[in-house]
């Protein structure tokens, strides 16, 4: 392989990577709220379904949950659950209210920052204003243990803003090639940015094998060209019923909490729960930095 683009065309023939890091460590709770970003380089690999059913898991486990939709201007969690919040972020950025008039409540307790949909300004909003979104939403860590943070697909500044300050960053992708190559660019930039954790979450795969064997595809490419390993959070495969259930604005976490997705989607949630993290500063106090 001459270079990385090459490379990212040839990865669906290559070797598993022997170093992988297959095992996440777990986050804890060190005195401020943990955030986790979850992200993708590419839309439609059901990235707002993973951050509300980790959310929800998370509070089953006794965990107070505060999910903030930061697709800021293409939100979409409130669809999801079939509520019609009258206050969003727009009205937070716009000095129309104050942050608790905002918050909406979602499943098994765990609270919703709902972000606008269909708003360009708010997609694109100028320094001073996301600097002061931000000081705004730090209430949020005091009376919380995670802020589970759905950011917007792609490498838009803001997008790998909040992906990078995070305590983590969850990388969502499916075994699609376009996928592929889009979490690779993701991964790329959040190493660029020294982002201490990273973890690629395989969704809707055909079975295990084919989600583990693409990660190890990843990785492979990962380690060659950023010489960095990637972490595995978990593989859930591709279940007809979390489409249909997102249809009629149901959870499959909560419909079918027997089924394959609950399952893997509370492992998950069990894994990210309990060890001290390396980070001193809040979430909001690192991002945005002016």
């Amino acid at each position: 392989m001459n270079d990385q683009a090459q490379a990212l065309r040839e990865s669906f023939g290559a070797a598993p990577a022997a170093n992988a890091q297959t095992a996440p460590q777990a986050l804890g709770r060190s005195g401020a709220a943990k955030s986790i970003a979850v992200t993708s380089g590419k839309g439609g690999v059901g990235k707002s379904t993973i951050s509300l059913s980790l959310g929800v898991a998370l509070a089953a486990l006794n965990k107070k949950v505060c999910i903030i939709d930061a697709d800021l201007g293409l939100a979409n969690i409130h669809l999801l659950l079939g509520i019609a919040p009258k206050r969003n972020l727009e009205h937070l950025v716009n000095d129309e209210c104050a942050l608790s008039e905002i918050i909406t409540s979602g499943p098994r307790g765990v609270h919703i920052v709902p972000g606008a949909s269909g708003i360009r300004r708010l997609a694109n909003l100028e320094p001073l204003r996301l600097a002061m979104l931000r000081r705004k939403l730090a209430a949020l860590e005091d009376a919380y243990d995670y802020l589970i943070i759905d950011t917007g697909a792609g490498i838009g500044d803001i997008t790998v803003e909040f992906a990078s300050r995070s305590d983590l960053a969850i990388v969502a992708l499916t075994p699609d090639p376009a996928s592929f190559a889009d979490a690779y660019a993701m991964v790329k930039v959040l190493y660029e940015k020294e982002v201490g954790r990273v973890l690629a979450l395989l969704n809707m795969v055909g079975t295990d094998r084919e989600g583990k064997e693409t990660f190890d595809k990843l990785n492979a490419l990962v380690v060659k060209f950023l010489k960095r390993p990637l972490g595995l959070l978990g593989v859930v495969p591709v279940d007809t019923q979390v489409a249909l259930l997102a249809k009629r604005q149901k959870m499959a976490l909560m419909e079918n909490p027997r089924g394959v997705f609950a399952a893997r989607i509370a492992t998950m949630a069990r894994a990210l729960c309990g060890v001290k993290t390396e980070y001193k500063e809040g979430f909001f106090a690192r991002i945005f930095k002016l």
